[in-house]
């Protein structure tokens, strides 16, 4: 009878035989050294590469810019490409309406006087944007004038730091004003004061969002920002004022304020003098700052001294003061009732802030004017308050809900817009569709992707084994993409694998917060949906591949996504070249058919189904598992109760996408390989109407224009938010065996 060491002598001796007769790295490959958690290590060495892209991005802007220095009208003339590039990316796009002149904001409670002092008195007004938004603010005038004269011959906007109000200016009621930098009038000067939108937490539904991120939301889909809006709501005071011949228009701020004075000048060259105070510095720590500052592709062609230059020859002024600080905590609902990004304003370093300046200087020097400088204002500003006392009349919530309005009436109309930016695309033969589609793919990949410029590394594979089970062998895999950038995952070969056999390939991807090693853990009731999910396509008969994809580690992976938005570009610029190496790899394995791979993805791996195989033709057929959807609806309308509006997922966001993509076109950019959408019917991600109307478009595309109705699928299941795999293998098995 054998004793019980003996017995684990035995299994021990088991094992490492059997283990012996697995190879520790498959053939032609190096072996991983690394014991890093692949998760992190993944993180890691994505955010030190875009902190260098950043860093570089400086050095990369001077393609973007063809100055002339012949005169100062050449040089105007020669940015304006420039100008309207800012005026993009900032959203600022709208047609205003104009107005002969401000309303005065009167009740029958109430006059629209506010306040007066010796000089001046204020006036309460309210002024035209759009036809569906109307700003309000203070109009403070000399005493010798009424709102009815135009003998004033110089204005100046003075726009507030977000959280600062008009009132709380003039009476240094504002709990921080000590740090607020504010210049009243002279006898001789108007000035006007737009309310700014606030990072206060307002009431939303789930979950509340400071004000100014509940509108960079919605507005950043639809190619607007909360930025814009608000250099709209100046720009519509320009647009007043300079129907007075002569006016001369300054525009300053503080803080935000500031950034809104700098941007405001630079796209408007009727605007006479900028004050810039607390806001002018490097930004290469934009991903840092608030997300409401987040402007995509802002560093890929400028910094705060780029931006400057589109105001030379005019005078701008560079100041410190002491602006207040601010800190924006991540906050997961199940935390807090309070949701939103993280984000920082920290004092400024006056040498950092000397030394863009200096760099706007040396931008443009060959013109050889004198319209910059830098200036320390603290000494320069009196505290006391300029009026006594002020009626409230600044409602923000008035504001956010008019912004709020404009918004969703334009993600009603993006379906329109969607379909004049579809118009080159030719529907009248198969042939001319797969000519004039190339148009729309490239556009994806450079605005909506933003896929690197720079070319791949050899793959370099190095190899790990992992795991052996009953019917499949389990490799992790890492390959070279850009310098400091691999691509990693499991690798699962089928032992009914024979010798000389060549296997079709599935890659699978996961979903939020599931790493790579969730898809090949066997399943278990009520544990991670993705579980078993590469398992099952493995036990199909398929050689199957799991990538570690970006949707782990929360707020981590987030800040990728802000470091990435600067550059113009989302994670899925890093997962396009990470998975074009995993292909290049698979086709290398002498037992994968290299031409018959496809691609599954659920949740977050469903949204990758959409955004990479589009550039990556070498996957042949492609499912889509619990995310198709009516997209930019679900991600910025205010209305359905299960948007992202109302989620803590900040990064869920691409700019410009309501006006170009949704998910249907995206299909089109698949087509005419095999398309499928796995559904349950009760996915919360959306309901069964919304994705059958997205759907229907998908499939009147393959059948009315490609004549392929076979090529497009969609399977309902009883379930929710789940990978069912069996049932899909059907259509993989029709596609690639």
């Amino acid at each position: 009878m054998y004793t019980f060491r003996t017995q684990c002598l035995f299994f021990a001796t088991l094992f490492l035989l059997t283990s012996a007769a697995i190879a520790q790295t498959l053939e032609g490959t190096k072996p991983i050294e690394w014991t890093e958690d692949y998760v992190v290590r993944n993180n890691r060495l994505v955010s030190e590469f875009l902190d260098k892209k950043i860093i570089e991005s400086e050095a990369g802007r001077t393609k973007y810019w063809n100055r002339d220095f012949a005169n100062a009208d050449a040089y105007t003339k020669s940015v304006e490409k420039n100008r309207e590039r800012l005026k993009f990316i900032t959203g600022v796009r709208d047609r205003r309406i104009g107005f002969d002149s401000p309303e005065l904001r009167n009740t029958l409670n109430q006059s629209a006087v506010v306040a007066e002092n010796e000089t001046h008195v204020v006036w309460a007004i309210r002024w035209k944007v759009f036809d569906d938004f109307s700003a309000e603010g203070l109009l403070i005038k000399p005493k010798s004038n009424n709102p009815k004269s135009n003998n004033i011959v110089k204005t100046i906007i003075h726009i507030p730091h977000a959280g600062v109000t008009p009132e709380e200016l003039l009476t240094g009621e504002n709990e921080t004003l000590q740090k607020n930098w504010f210049t009243p009038p002279s006898k001789e000067e108007q000035m006007l004061i737009p309310v700014i939108v606030s990072r206060n937490f307002g009431q939303y539904r789930r979950v509340q969002l400071p004000n100014r991120e509940f509108i960079y939301r919605q507005a950043y889909q639809l190619g607007r920002h909360i930025i814009g809006y608000e250099i709209q709501e100046v720009l519509a005071l320009v647009d007043w004022l300079k129907k007075t011949p002569d006016m001369f228009v300054k525009v300053q701020g503080q803080g935000d304020g500031g950034l809104l004075a700098l941007y405001a000048a630079a796209v408007d060259t009727r605007i006479d003098e900028a004050v810039v105070v607390d806001y002018f510095d490097k930004r290469n720590r934009l991903c840092e700052e608030p997300i409401d500052r987040n402007v995509f592709g802002l560093l890929k062609e400028f910094g705060d001294a780029e931006i400057a230059t589109l105001i030379c020859p005019r005078k701008l002024t560079i100041a410190l003061y002491n602006a207040p600080e601010l800190e924006l905590p991540f906050n997961a609902p199940w935390q807090s009732k309070f949701g939103g990004a993280p984000g920082k304003l920290k004092k400024l370093n006056p040498e950092s802030v000397k030394a863009e300046t200096e760099r706007a200087k040396k931008l443009v020097e060959p013109l050889n004017v004198n319209w910059i400088e830098m200036k320390d204002v603290r000494a320069t500003v009196d505290n006391t308050p300029s009026f006594a006392s002020v009626l409230r009349t600044s409602d923000e919530q008035r504001i956010v809900k008019q912004l709020e309005n404009h918004t969703q009436r334009l993600l009603k109309e993006s379906v329109f817009t969607r379909q004049d930016f579809w118009k080159k695309l030719n529907t009248s033969s198969p042939q001319k569709i797969a000519e004039t589609v190339e148009w729309y793919r490239d556009y994806f990949a450079k605005n909506v992707v933003g896929e690197f410029e720079e070319p791949l590394l050899p793959i370099n594979p190095r190899t790990r084994f992992f795991k052996d089970c009953e019917t499949y062998t389990i490799y992790e895999v890492e390959l070279d993409v850009f310098e400091g950038v691999t691509a990693f995952g499991f690798l699962l070969i089928p032992k009914t694998l024979k010798d000389g056999q060549k296997l079709p390939a599935v890659v699978g991807q996961h979903g939020l917060e599931v790493d790579a090693k969730g898809h090949i853990i066997e399943f278990e009731p009520n544990k991670n949906m993705q579980y078993a999910m590469i398992t099952k396509l493995c036990n199909g008969n398929y050689v199957t591949f799991a990538p570690q994809g970006f949707f782990k580690l929360s707020h981590k992976f987030r800040f990728n996504q802000r470091q990435l938005n600067t550059l113009g570009k989302n994670f899925f610029a890093v997962m396009l070249a990470q998975q074009k190496q995993i292909v290049k790899f698979l086709q290398t394995l002498p037992f994968v058919e290299a031409d018959k791979i496809g691609f599954y993805g659920c949740s977050y791996g469903g949204t990758t189904a959409l955004f990479l195989p589009p550039l990556i033709p070498e996957y042949k057929a492609v499912v889509c598992s619990a995310n198709f959807n009516y997209w930019n609806n679900k991600v910025a309308g205010t209305l359905l109760p299960d948007s992202y509006m109302f989620d803590w997922q900040y990064e869920i966001y691409d700019f410009d996408l309501a006006n170009t993509f949704d998910h249907s076109d995206m299909v089109r950019l698949i087509a005419p390989r095999p398309f499928m959408v796995e559904r349950g019917h009760n996915d919360g991600v959306a309901k069964d109407e919304y994705v059958s109307f997205e759907f229907g478009k998908v499939r009147y595309y393959y059948d009315m224009y490609l004549k392929m109705p076979e090529r497009a699928e969609m399977i309902f299941m009883p379930d929710g938010h789940l990978p069912y795999v069996t049932p899909i293998l059907p259509f993989l098995d029709k596609w690639l065996k």
